[in-house]
């Protein structure tokens, strides 16, 4: 196989895998679980992580091409579909982008001050700064982009979750209290509904397996490396987020537990317990370092996507121009223009924390949407192409992959409905507007996106209409 400059091999998909996945974002929303967060992590492994790594292992090595779940829908239920869902991707990624971008934020705030942290412009301009950059890096092209995902797995994500279970088993060693107590599952002080809403957050947090497959026409030898990636990639996942997330349960209260400061709150308890505080700044820079690979992952493989379906004819020819590096320069300008107008909502809600909590859980609605769509794709390509090779196949009996695609798509419609589950302590005047933003992201987004479908496929017709019509 000829080699070119972007050739990505297994360590780099390993590394782009566990980057898109493997958060220390969400390890404070883990961590309020206290100990029934092993059992929701198997529940949540079972029914969605193990079934979306076998789909999608099975679809990346039959449909090895550029643009992973595009191509897979677009043979599955044809074009128009296959736009709708990467625009519900991108729908999803322009949702969270705020969300992790201000963790970011928060997280080298604290360089300076903790009050800086919740400070609603400081917020507002630095994630500017922060995704206006990343359009910069993307336009350069894949070879510097995986280079800088493999850098902030390793620095930013690998190494802060080892150190963080390291001074976790240190700190019960020393025999140092803890915050979390045993607790059967229903038990403990957290209400019902906020266990179901959070399981929502955790099933979002072990998204992201197919991310890599938008890259399948980089990769060398796809049939091969992309089983692997996943199972290697998995593995390390599970190793490494659900120690950490019970580190900070043990050294933070779950009613002070912060979603955006929580990490830094259980480094800090940490670190002045064994008298390191000199390396707090250290790990400041690893966390924001990690977060910021995470957001670029997503940001590359969505806007990769997107462009695919441009060329494809489902967006303007506008926006269907790549630059030489085939980086959708155009699409990348325009999103960085909506980002930075629903970025306001952090100077116009009422606080740092409900701006991250509005984001963050309207992206887990349109993922968990988004899934159950590519559960569905999966099902439909195994009986519809069924004599395509598949170097990976979930299971070699029909019924397996029936069961894999029901286990899954009934997690994600399950947590689906918990979604609209508002917070406990959301006082009743809020609660209609939590709703609305939810409902309004999710029906509003998806009919603009059919409505520029439509509009796209009447401008490529309308030139074929009058030489149709002329004579012979």
């Amino acid at each position: 196989m000829s080699q070119s400059k972007a050739d990505l091999r297994l360590f780099k998909l390993v590394m782009m895998t566990v980057v898109a996945i493997d958060s220390l974002k969400n390890l404070p929303t883990n961590a309020q679980y206290g100990s029934e967060l092993i059992i929701f992590y198997l529940l949540a492994t079972l029914t969605f992580f193990i079934p979306s790594a076998l789909v999608t292992a099975e679809l990346a090595t039959a449909w090895p091409q550029t643009g992973g779940i595009y191509v897979w829908v677009r043979e599955a239920f044809g074009k128009g579909a296959a736009f709708l869902i990467v625009w519900m991707q991108w729908l999803m990624a322009m949702s969270w982008y705020p969300a992790i971008l201000s963790f970011i934020s928060a997280t080298l705030a604290y360089l300076v001050s903790s009050e800086l942290a919740v400070n609603p412009l400081y917020i507002f301009v630095s994630i500017q700064v922060l995704h206006w950059g990343a359009i910069l890096v993307v336009s350069q092209g894949l070879t510097v982009s995986s280079r800088l995902s493999s850098v902030s797995a390793v620095i930013g994500v690998i190494m802060p979750m080892l150190f963080f279970i390291a001074l976790a088993i240190g700190w019960m060693a020393t025999g140092h209290p803890s915050e979390m107590h045993a607790s059967a599952v229903g038990g403990g002080s957290m209400a019902w509904s906020d266990k179901l809403r959070l399981f929502i957050t955790l099933l979002y947090s072990l998204m992201g397996m197919e991310i890599i497959a938008a890259h399948a026409g980089d990769v060398h030898e796809p049939q091969k490396n992309f089983p692997r990636a996943l199972l290697i990639s998995a593995a390390i996942i599970l190793a490494t987020v659900i120690p950490a997330s019970l580190a900070i349960a043990m050294v933070v209260p779950a009613k002070d537990i912060s979603l955006i400061s929580g990490v830094i709150d259980a480094f800090t308890a940490f670190l002045n317990a064994f008298e390191l505080a000199w390396l707090k700044p250290l790990v400041i820079l690893a966390v924001a370092i990690g977060s910021f690979g995470i957001f670029f992952s997503w940001f590359l493989a969505s806007s990769r996507c997107l462009l695919l379906a441009a060329q494809d004819g489902s967006l303007p020819p506008l926006l269907q121009k790549a630059n030489r590096k085939q980086m959708p320069i155009r699409l990348l300008m325009l999103q960085g223009v909506l980002f930075s107008l629903l970025s306001f909502a952090f100077v116009f809600l009422p606080s740092v924390n409900s701006a991250f909590w509005l984001f963050s859980a309207a992206a887990a609605q349109c993922a968990l949407l988004y899934y159950v769509v590519i559960f569905m794709t999966a099902w439909r390509l195994r009986y519809h192409h069924r004599h395509r090779p598949r170097p990976f196949r979930v299971g070699h009996k029909p019924w397996v992959m029936s069961l894999v695609v029901v286990v899954g798509s009934a997690s994600c419609l399950i947590a689906f409905a918990f979604g609209f589950i508002p917070p406990s302590d959301m006082n009743a005047a809020h609660i209609l507007q939590y709703e609305l933003w939810l409902v309004g992201l999710l029906a509003g987004g998806l009919a603009i996106g059919r409505l520029i479908y439509q509009w796209s496929q009447r401008r490529i017709a309308a030139p074929w209409l009058p030489e149709a019509q002329g004579p012979a």
